[in-house]
């Protein structure tokens, strides 16, 4: 609904228009001298028309519908009787004499020696109720107007208020969807650390478990203590990657190696949270698991342009999935991509140049997720 501030300012702003074109128009035809001593008359005629438009808002306003047919049909009827109020205002204000004295009537006043405009002459003949019906028709529109008039400011509102609101729906949607995947990697990851701790136990490599649950505790406390939808600078990243390498490493002593070439101009971009964790799990999994011999997981990045480039690879034997393949890790990755930018981000996959896997991620930089 409109506020009331503002349909008082279209009431006001409305009749004040109407008062200044209608006396200038009397005064272009008729001359100042014989129209100066009906302005007073005219302030007083558009002071009441002001109060029955008021009347008329407030009568809109406690009966308006979300239905625009019904708003239309009640505003249309509800203007009759403002018409009919201000056709008789006008009609006691100004001078009765015309219908003992034929003149002509200008827009919705007697103005003497005007030129007619639409409205037939008055004549000794024409009884009073004659002129009221017949000055309630130019009266009738301008309340329409008004009426039109207020009713499309209500629309606007109301269609920003729904632009609004699907917009929220629409960011909360977009936050849901973000928290459910992020929350998809935990699990997953924690599945996975849980059946390497078993191995270990089994294996007899008590230090290397232990090792391994401080580092899995150290990696929780770390990753579930930021806001699943929220990003977080490069290297607050990497620091979690290394945590789960760590946990890793315990895991395969002689097999995994790691090398990380991050600048430090870089390290302080935002990135999705967790966004690559996945990828080096699936670099462990896919490349150092499936290997007889030591492998190596690179994790790089670089800016280029507005543009931020993060590479994952791995020298490993065996092929990982393709980036738009059923793994689980890619396509977590993919659909958090798609619903914090849309696709201003991009994911590729493939072998390396030198054997193993390799992925990379282009991500917007100053991207607002919108």
């Amino acid at each position: 609904m409109v506020a009331t501030s503002t349909a008082l300012l279209s009431i006001v702003a409305f009749w004040a228009f109407y008062l200044a074109i209608n006396t200038l128009r009397s005064i272009v035809n008729s001359g100042l001298v014989e129209q100066i001593h009906l302005i007073g008359q005219r302030v007083v005629v558009s002071l009441i028309s002001g109060g029955a438009t008021l009347v008329l808002y407030w009568l809109l306003r406690r009966s308006h519908s979300p239905a625009m047919k019904r708003n239309i049909v009640r505003a249309a009827i509800l203007a009759v009787p403002a018409a009919f109020l201000y056709s008789g205002v006008n009609y006691v204000i100004f001078d009765r004499q015309f219908l003992t004295h034929p003149v002509i009537v200008v827009g919705s006043f007697t103005d003497p020696l005007s030129l007619s405009i639409g409205v037939p002459e008055a004549g000794e003949d024409m009884m009073p109720f004659q002129y009221i019906v017949g000055d309630a028709v130019s009266g009738y529109f301008f309340f329409a107007t008004w009426a039109a008039l207020f009713l499309l400011l209500c629309y606007g509102v109301e269609v920003r208020a729904l632009e609004r609101r699907a917009a929220a729906l629409r960011a909360a949607a977009q936050s849901a969807e973000l928290r459910a995947l992020r929350y998809q990697v935990n699990p997953h990851f924690l599945f996975n650390t849980l059946n390497s701790l078993s191995s270990l136990v089994l294996a007899g490599r008590n230090d290397a478990a232990e090792r391994m649950i401080a580092g899995l505790s150290d990696f929780f406390r770390a990753s579930m203590a930021d806001d699943p939808t929220a990003e977080a600078p490069l290297s607050e990243e990497i620091f979690l990657q290394r945590l789960y390498l760590d946990i890793e490493t315990a895991r395969f002593p002689d097999r995994l190696a790691v090398a990380i070439d991050v600048p430090a101009t870089v390290q302080d971009i935002p990135v999705p949270g967790l966004i690559l964790q996945p990828l080096i799990e699936n670099a462990v999994k896919h490349g150092v698991a499936r290997s007889r011999r030591r492998v190596t997981i690179r994790l790089g990045a670089c800016r280029v342009g507005d543009m931020l480039l993060i590479e994952v690879a791995d020298d490993g034997d065996a092929a990982a999935p393709a980036a738009d393949g059923n793994g689980v890790g890619l396509r977590n990755v993919r659909e958090r991509l798609a619903a914090r930018y849309g696709d201003a981000a991009t994911i590729e996959a493939g072998p390396g140049p030198h054997g193993g896997h390799v992925v990379r991620l282009s991500l917007p930089i100053g991207h607002d997720g919108g």
